[in-house]
């Protein structure tokens, strides 16, 4: 069962889950950067021309392959038209997806990709965040402001058109669903020394 907290709770508990000393993996958004980054993307999404471009994928694709497909379609596109910002893929399984570099100065935020066919406030289904500190110990260093990008778009067969974006500054008060998770793999399995049988 999930229990509400906030990300910075969430941070201070998972590091101390994983055995990690503690650290400041979450930062309070300082304004300026707000406006600065809302105003950049706010540009780009307008020149990128989303509404004119079609994302064409196969008939029998996943949701979740579209989702994909759908973050590096928008990436690739609004990369050129953000001017003083770039994105950089961060490597490796996890959160976050992406690094979103302040061309002046080198600041380096994390920005996290999702796509949604509608975003819609009452919608309470879970939107998984985060799992492992790891690539934020890794490639952040504090203050860690984390930006999270919905792209909403809309399929019509095996065509793609991205409609809109918003953008969520999170801060350490956002609130978050905490549920401790285990999970397997068919290769764990086939090595775990516990009894099996197929039929």
């Amino acid at each position: 069962m999930a229990r509400v907290h906030d990300l910075e709770d969430y941070f201070q508990r998972l590091l101390n889950w994983e055995g990690q000393p503690a650290t400041a993996l979450v930062a309070a958004w300082e304004d300026k950067y707000v406006q600065e980054i809302k105003e950049v993307f706010r540009c780009a999404f307008e020149r990128a021309a989303f509404g004119e471009k079609i994302l064409e994928v196969e008939e029998d694709i996943s949701n979740q392959a579209v989702g994909n497909r759908v973050a590096e379609f928008f990436t690739t596109g609004i990369s050129p038209h953000l001017s003083a910002y770039r994105v950089e893929i961060c490597s490796g399984p996890g959160y976050p997806d992406k690094k979103l570099i302040r061309r002046e100065g080198g600041r380096v935020f994390v920005l996290e990709l999702k796509a949604t066919s509608e975003f819609d406030a009452k919608d309470s289904n879970r939107i998984v965040l985060t799992s492992s500190s790891r690539k934020l110990r890794r490639d952040f260093r504090a203050p860690i402001n984390h930006l999270l990008a919905t792209i909403s778009y809309q399929k019509n067969g095996v065509e793609i058109v991205l409609e809109h974006l918003r953008l969520d500054f999170l801060e350490p008060t956002t609130p978050v669903d905490m549920r401790l998770e285990g999970s397997v793999s068919q290769k764990a399995l086939a090595r775990a020394a516990h009894q099996n049988v197929t039929f």
